[in-house]
C-alpha cells in the first residue's frame, strides 16, 4: 500500500494517481480502492488544470486535467466546503484535490474533501513526484508478481507485461510536458484546456475553429491557444486527419 502523503497538512496518507491510471480504476468499495499498479487506500491527492465548473441537482461538478487524461470532481451536499471552493475558483487555474474515489455514471471519480487553488510549479512537482511513484509500483509489479498488492491488481484488471508498458509510457509522455527551467513552452493552460476538450469531444477530434472558440470562452487568448495547438502538434500529441478538424492521438 501506498503511504506517502498527497501534502495536504491533517489528513490521512493519500495515494498519488495520474488521470488515466484513475480512469482504469474500477476496484472500488468498502472504502478504498486497488488500482492497475497496486496503488490501495481509502484516499488520493491529484492536481492539474481545474478546467470547468458546474452545478445541477444539488452537485457541483468539475474536469481537472493533468497530462495523461481528465478526471471528474463530484461534490454533493455532504461536500459542501470542497464544493464551495471549486465554484471560487475561476477556470481556467491548477487546482489540488484530495478525495476517495468513486463510481458515478459508468466512470471513476473524486469525491473532494478538501480543493486548492494552486500555482504551475505545485502541479509540476506533483507530476514529477507521482510519475516517480506510479514507475515505483510497476517495477514492483514486475520484479515482485508475488507481492499482496500485485497479484491483486493483476487478479483484478488481467495485468499483462504490455499493460504495464503501456502506463510506463503515460508515464513518460507525463514528464514530458514538465516545462525545463529556461526553456520557452507554449501556455500551460491553453494546452492543458486544449487537451481536456479533446479528451471529451466526440471521437477526440473537433473542428479547429470550434476547438479555438471554446478555449476563447475559457479565457484563453487565440495567439496563445494557437501557440499551444502548434506546440501540442510538433510533439505529436495530436493531428490533424483532415483540413480544419484536430483528432488527440
Amino acid at each position: 500500500m501506498e503511504t506517502q502523503s498527497g501534502g495536504l497538512v491533517g489528513l490521512d496518507a493519500a495515494a498519488r494517481l495520474f488521470a488515466g491510471e484513475i480512469g482504469q480504476t474500477t476496484r472500488i468499495g468498502g472504502g478504498s480502492f486497488l488500482s492497475p499498479t497496486g496503488a490501495a487506500g481509502r484516499r488520493v491527492f491529484f492536481a492539474g488544470a481545474l478546467t470547468s465548473v458546474s452545478s445541477g441537482g444539488g452537485r457541483v461538478f468539475a474536469r481537472i486535467a493533468d497530462p495523461t487524461g481528465s478526471v471528474t470532481v463530484l461534490a454533493g451536499w455532504r461536500e459542501a466546503a470542497a464544493a464551495s471552493a471549486l465554484q471560487a475558483i475561476e477556470t481556467p487555474a491548477f487546482a489540488a484535490v484530495s478525495g476517495a474515489l468513486a463510481s458515478a455514471g459508468g466512470e471513476t471519480v473524486i469525491v473532494p474533501e478538501t480543493v486548492l487553488r494552486v500555482e504551475r510549479s505545485v502541479r509540476d512537482l506533483w507530476v514529477l513526484r507521482t510519475a516517480d511513484l506510479t514507475l515505483s509500483r510497476i517495477e514492483r509489479m514486475i520484479d515482485a508478481p508475488a507481492g499482496p498488492g500485485a497479484v491483486a491488481a493483476t487478479a483484478h484488471y488481467k495485468t499483462t507485461p504490455e499493460t504495464l508498458a503501456g502506463l510506463a509510457l503515460m508515464v513518460q509522455a507525463a514528464l514530458r510536458t514538465v516545462q525545463d527551467a529556461g526553456l520557452p513552452a507554449a501556455p500551460i493552460d491553453a494546452r492543458t484546456v486544449l487537451v481536456a476538450l479533446l479528451e471529451e469531444a466526440p471521437g477526440r477530434r473537433a473542428a479547429e475553429e470550434t476547438l479555438l472558440a471554446a478555449v476563447a470562452e475559457r479565457g484563453i487568448g487565440q495567439e496563445a491557444a494557437r501557440t499551444a495547438l502548434a506546440a501540442l502538434m510538433e510533439e505529436g500529441e495530436c493531428y490533424m486527419p483532415s483540413s480544419g478538424q484536430v483528432k488527440l492521438i
